[in-house]
């Protein structure tokens, strides 16, 4: 998934490839069009793998195998009804896992990057873990109204750095005025999100910052719960139906990593004990992901790694 995204993100950018350009291109032949044959090599290699993958949920519904309920198995049940071949089938499935993916893992990194930078937000995260969670048990879904700060982090990490920039095309279904500029029907709209996201009107004169606590109250409370506090998620009717997932994930994923490892940069080897900060660079793209960069980690507490190990035995 993370190569199907890698070549999505290089595909999608604009002037990536002559012909959009130069229109004209596209009659040329098919042995003179790089492109066309980097399309169709992909779509064949993608397209297997992800055939592969929902034939073998299909497979056990077909023998009549019990299985876990998931979005294959709904496909597999309703695919005569919707008139889809495996190969829709497979697409849509890997359509929307890629999609939650690559901006779930890409926030990650995001957040990675920002434990090394800023000590002091993981040093009050591990805080507000070691009041709410203890050191005897994981962090649970249970205890998200309870930790303010870990959802915090969440909102500023994809505030700070969002992981698409430019969000999705909008295109208008009227004509509309904008500050005394015309918008004919049917223009396609391109949002700067992360302007948005920079902008001082919105978040104060400290939006270059990455501050968690612009989302907390004086009583350390999330000020807007009905409010991601962000457009990373998009805008109006076509707001990401997975949002909510997505928050979900990187909740439980962030609090569960701060409460049980202590993330830090690593050192520099000439014997200075200087820190290595990582680039704050994104890479070449439509999605803004982090430069590649190390950092360290350690266990927080001696059952950490036990606990964790448990907890994984328990899933398996």
């Amino acid at each position: 998934m993370e190569n199907l995204a890698d070549r999505v993100s290089k595909a999608l950018l604009p002037g990536a490839y002559l012909v959009e350009i130069f229109p004209i291109l596209s009659s040329l032949p098919l042995f003179l069009s790089k492109w066309k044959r980097d399309a169709q090599r992909d779509f064949r290699s993608f397209s297997k793998v992800f055939e592969d993958m929902f034939l073998s949920i299909k497979d056990k519904f077909v023998k009549g195998e019990e299985q876990p309920d998931s979005f294959c198995a709904t496909l597999a049940e309703t695919q005569k009804r919707h008139r889809m071949s495996d190969l829709e089938c497979a697409w849509l499935a890997g359509m929307l896992y890629g999609a939650g993916q690559e901006t779930t893992s890409t926030a990650l990194k995001w957040f990675f990057l920002c434990m090394t930078i800023f000590p002091h937000v993981q040093e009050k995260a591990h805080g507000e873990l070691d009041r709410v969670v203890g050191r005897a048990r994981l962090p649970s879904f249970s205890d998200m109204k309870h930790l303010h700060y870990i959802r915090a982090i969440v909102k500023e990490v994809l505030r700070w750095q969002v992981p698409l920039p430019l969000g999705l095309p909008h295109t208008t279904t009227e004509d509309d005025y904008y500050e005394g500029h015309f918008i004919r029907k049917g223009t396609i709209c391109t949002v700067n999100v992360m302007g948005l996201h920079r902008n001082q009107q919105i978040y104060g004169p400290d939006a270059d910052e990455f501050r968690p606590d612009r989302y907390l109250n004086d009583e350390g409370m999330i000020k807007d719960e009905n409010s991601d506090g962000h457009f990373a998620y998009g805008f109006g009717h076509r707001t990401c139906v997975g949002r909510h997932v997505a928050n979900n994930s990187l909740f439980i994923t962030i609090a569960t990593i701060l409460w049980a490892m202590t993330i830090s940069p690593i050192k520099e080897t000439n014997g200075s004990g200087n820190s290595i900060k990582p680039n704050l660079g994104g890479e070449f793209g439509i999605f803004w992901r982090p430069k590649p960069f190390d950092f360290s980690t350690k266990p927080r507490f001696d059952d950490a790694k036990i606990l964790i190990q448990q907890a994984r035995d328990d899933i398996n």
